[in-house]
C-alpha cells in the first residue's frame, strides 16, 4: 500500500516533513510502500527463499516483526526520472541523512540487510506505539 494516512499520525507528519526537506534540497521522493498485510509481508519474506528473487526482508508476516505491519514504517523511491532506486550518486544517503535529522530511523544505517529506501519511527517510539495498541483506520469499502 502507498497510503501514508493508514500509518501512525506521527509517522505521517515525519513523512511529510521528509518530502518537504528533500524537495528543498532538490531531492524528489515519493512514498512507495506503507502499511502491509500479513500476506504481503509473507510474500516479501518468501522472495529469495521459496520464490525467485533476492532476499529483501528477514521479517515473516506471521511474526508481525515488520514495522510496516504496525503502520510505523514507509519506503520511498526517487521521483526525478533517474530510476526509482538508482543510487550511484548517493541519493539515498542524502535522503537518509535528512530523515535521521528529523528523528526517523533509516534502514540504510542497519548492519544486516541494509534497506536504503526504508524509514520508520525509532525503536523506542515503536514500542510505545505498540503498547498503545495503535490500530489502523478501516477502509470504508
Amino acid at each position: 500500500m502507498r497510503d501514508i494516512t493508514l500509518c501512525h499520525p506521527r509517522l505521517q507528519a515525519l513523512a511529510a516533513e521528509l518530502i518537504r526537506k528533500c524537495a528543498d534540497q532538490g531531492l524528489q521522493i515519493k512514498i512507495g510502500e506503507t502499511l502491509r498485510t500479513t500476506a504481503e509481508q509473507d510474500a516479501l519474506y518468501a522472495q529469495g527463499r521459496t520464490k525467485p528473487g533476492k532476499i529483501v526482508t528477514n521479517a515473516k508476516g506471521s511474526s508481525y516483526s515488520s514495522y510496516h505491519q504496525w503502520g510505523v514504517a514507509f519506503d520511498i523511491y526517487r521521483a526525478d526520472g533517474c530510476g526509482a532506486y538508482y543510487d550511484k550518486d548517493g541519493f539515498f544517503s542524502k535522503v537518509g541523512a535528512i530523515g535521521v535529522s528529523i528523528g526517523l530511523e533509516w534502514g540504510g544505517n542497519w548492519k544486516s540487510l541494509t534497506d536504503r529506501p526504508h524509514f520508520q519511527l525509532p525503536t523506542g517510539d515503536h514500542q510505545r506505539v505498540e503498547s498503545r495498541r495503535f490500530t489502523r483506520p478501516r477502509s470504508s469499502s
